[in-house]
């Protein structure tokens, strides 16, 4: 297995708190039943060249996107700190990506004040503990591939760990070639009190009101893997 390979992958994960925020699940989107008029034409698997490649931090981000379940809606980044592929017979049978927790900006509040607030309230032991969780974790075992899916040419499954809670994850991704290496691009919806991150879960505390964060979450990333010579 890769994941004995190569140290947890991770895609870091982002929740939206602080007087203001919002929150995430794990959960990949439901795929939805297309009419033949709909359906993707059938596209010609892309081989990749076999070796080991790391991760162009320059070249990556992930995004997140959360929201309170009246009104706030907030977004922002977290760096991909390390990270590497692997490609065998022309296929990527797994890899790994790091995230830096303490890199975590927010990017629509733009009262320096409250922006900080809720940055801080991120990092705080309410959400991701990021002092004593420095890093987020995914150590993909499986890369399989996928048609009938828009934008999507492969589904990946791996362990990601966050506060030190490990689950499983799948989702649709696109592989493709680009001039530096491989660019893996996708979008997952996660649950962020499956990391025991409850702050403003109803699944935990009652009469929040306006300060119920949902659970759920989207996380979008665009990351670069470049050859290694």
């Amino acid at each position: 297995m890769f994941k004995q390979l190569f140290p947890t992958l991770l895609i870091p994960v982002i929740l939206l708190g602080a007087g203001c925020s919002a929150s995430s699940p794990v959960t990949v989107e439901p795929v939805v039943e297309k009419t033949a008029a709909e359906e993707p034409s059938e596209q010609e698997e892309v081989l990749f060249e076999n070796g080991a490649y790391r991760l162009d931090a320059g070249q990556s981000f992930i995004a997140w996107n959360a929201q309170k379940r009246v009104g706030a809606k907030h977004n922002g980044k977290v760096n991909a700190q390390e990270g590497a592929f692997v490609v065998e017979q022309g296929h990527v049978i797994g890899g790994t990506v790091v995230a830096d927790m303490g890199s975590i900006v927010d990017l629509d509040l733009t009262d320096e004040k409250l922006n900080a607030t809720l940055v801080n309230h991120l990092k705080s032991d309410d959400f991701f503990a990021v002092e004593t969780y420095p890093t987020a974790m995914l150590a993909l075992s499986e890369v399989t591939a996928l048609e009938g899916i828009e934008k999507a040419t492969h589904r990946v499954t791996g362990d990601m760990t966050i506060k030190g809670t490990t689950n499983e994850i799948s989702f649709p991704v696109q592989l493709t070639k680009n001039e530096e290496g491989i660019q893996i691009t996708g979008t997952a919806t996660l649950d962020r009190t499956l990391w025991n991150v409850r702050f403003g879960s109803d699944k935990f505390f009652d009469n929040l009101g306006d300060g119920l964060i949902e659970d759920e979450f989207t996380l979008t990333f665009d990351l670069t893997f470049v050859a290694i010579k």
